[in-house]
């Protein structure tokens, strides 16, 4: 059976509204080719906004090695966010809202002005620097709807936009230029106790770094960055799945915190 992007996508849209546990996806939908996988996307995407919001930014996947380890994948790889996913400080979340949640400690930058695609030469950590607005903390939140991680593939992570279930925005730090941004130490704690911790300079060695990388490759798919946008620029430890009932407190030093109620049905 040929590969329908159509097809692709309304099946995806259905897991979405039922919230439904996918160990593995059906064969006629494991593909490999990249950009048919980003055309699913896109079409998916499209049936995500009536209830979820317009793009507002994108999140980074697969950029440091606690991911990598995690997942078996080296990326990077990109997915949208919409903007009624986008919470400020604090959130709470139901559990049967999710099939299963994790959350991601990432650098969030805010694009300060209107990238133009590249040209001669692609972005790097120097040229992308200038469109930087802000950087906050924040937590990405993960729903990858309990997926078999040996037999995971990056385009079945691109087609389900990146398993981005939402962001999780610090609140603004005035003085985050005052900081070593490439070198922050970060960590996730449930319920007070420390989970995992990592170094803001293992995503893509830079921040600043995931972002050029998302500028080029935006390129390459005819789309830019917008002034406003947020930028989740890729997790510095391995995604924490949490259990209901529980708080999630995400910590970068010096830039923010962030903290996550993850309720048990009512």
């Amino acid at each position: 059976m040929a590969f329908s992007i159509g097809k692709a996508a309304n099946w995806l849209h259905q897991v979405h509204r039922s919230r439904a546990v996918v160990g593995w996806w059906p064969e006629q939908f494991a593909i490999e080719d990249e950009r048919t996988a980003y055309k699913v996307q896109d079409a998916l995407l499209k049936k995500l906004v009536p209830r979820q919001g317009p793009l507002v930014g994108y999140k980074i996947a697969l950029t440091s090695p606690q991911i990598w380890e995690q997942t078996g994948l080296r990326g990077p790889a990109y997915g949208p966010i919409r903007k009624k996913r986008v919470f400020e400080h604090k959130a709470s979340v139901r559990a049967d809202q999710w099939a299963r949640l994790g959350v991601e400690l990432e650098v969030i930058l805010t694009v300060g002005a209107d990238v133009p695609r590249p040209k001669a030469k692609p972005y790097d950590k120097d040229s992308i620097e200038p469109y930087i607005g802000e950087a906050r903390a924040g937590f990405e939140l993960i729903e990858d709807r309990g997926a078999d991680y040996s037999r995971l593939t990056i385009p079945w992570l691109v087609m389900d936009v990146g398993w981005n279930g939402g962001s999780l925005l610090a609140k603004p730090n005035r003085n985050w230029k005052n900081l070593d941004i490439g070198n922050l130490e970060g960590s996730i704690a449930f319920d007070g106790k420390v989970m995992r911790t990592g170094n803001s300079g293992d995503v893509l060695g830079h921040c600043y770094n995931s972002l050029a990388w998302l500028a080029n490759k935006l390129g390459e798919h005819g789309k830019t960055l917008k002034k406003g946008m947020i930028v989740s620029t890729g997790s510095m430890v391995a995604c924490q799945f949490v259990p209901p009932g529980s708080t999630a407190v995400g910590t970068i030093a010096g830039l923010g915190e962030v903290t996550l109620k993850y309720e048990l049905p009512r």
